[in-house]
């Protein structure tokens, strides 16, 4: 009898281990399992990689979007989806698509390194492919407020945004704010020559001439300190003030950086002021 109670200890003993034995054999298994996985993401993603040096960018996109719905918690899914609009901006020019995908980056991998570059990206979209400078506006303004490096570059796409809705009063405005906040940037000369344009096409001749003279005062030799002295000249000759313009324009030859446009305008005001005078 007591044989027996031995023999049956034993077996329990035994049965007891069993569970153990094998949560320690599945944990293993489980963690083999998740390595191999890893490993075979990993060559996948590089393999899209290889793809997009090939120039093969129909079938990188493919194999980036399967990658990122199939496997959306990789290490490296963040930058995956970032590629893949990379590609679908920039290779594909699926623009719409290239957009949302941008956007879910923002919204799936907020701490990612790519997601201020995925929303850049998406304010350009917005910008430059579909021309909604409205939501334009609002995506530069978020990634202003974010404190990015190139602040003057949103600053001034901002108000380039509010140019092209004819909304000139408030581009000014944020072109001012370029010039106020980041004064050594290297676009103030261009948003102080902007500025100007805008009071002209208002018809605020007198601003206009204001600002155009001081841009090139200010930056006699720059481009849009050159350009800024042409834009006075148009802006005399639409006033009938033609010997002036023409007197500007004179000036300007050897250094404007159009020439043929200036010789152009040269000759154009040259044969007002003859008509001018032919008619009195």
């Amino acid at each position: 009898m007591k044989e027996e109670l031995k023999r049956r200890r034993k077996t329990n003993k035994r049965w007891l281990l069993l569970p153990a034995a094998l949560l320690i054999a599945a944990l293993a298994g489980g963690g083999w399992y998740y390595s191999h996985q890893e490993n075979f993401i990993e060559r996948k993603f590089e393999r899209a990689q290889g793809l997009l040096i090939e120039k093969n960018y129909a079938e990188a996109a493919h194999l980036l979007q399967t990658l990122t719905r199939q496997h959306p918690d990789f290490n490296r899914a963040d930058e995956a989806l970032f590629r893949l609009g990379e590609v679908q901006h920039l290779y594909l020019k699926k623009d719409q698509d290239a957009l949302l995908t941008f956007l879910l980056v923002e919204k799936n991998y907020p701490d990612s390194p790519f997601n201020l570059r995925a929303q850049r990206l998406a304010a350009d979209i917005y910008m430059d492919r579909l021309e909604d400078y409205g939501r334009a506006v609002i995506a530069y303004q978020k990634l202003l407020d974010q404190g990015v490096a190139e602040g003057d570059q949103l600053q001034y796409r901002i108000g380039e945004a509010y140019f092209r809705l004819n909304n000139f009063e408030q581009a000014r405005i944020e072109w001012e704010s370029l010039l106020k906040l980041f004064p050594d940037s290297s676009l103030v000369p261009e948003a102080g020559y902007r500025i100007a344009v805008s009071w002209s096409l208002e018809g605020e001749y007198e601003q206009a001439a204001e600002e155009f003279e001081r841009v090139y005062a200010t930056w006699p030799e720059h481009p849009y300190g050159l350009e800024a002295r042409f834009g006075l000249a148009s802006l005399l000759e639409e006033q009938e003030q033609l010997v002036a313009a023409l007197e500007i324009l004179q000036e300007l030859r050897g250094h404007y950086p159009r020439p043929e446009v200036l010789e152009q305008r040269i000759i154009q005001v040259e044969e007002r002021i003859e008509k001018k005078q032919d008619a009195i």
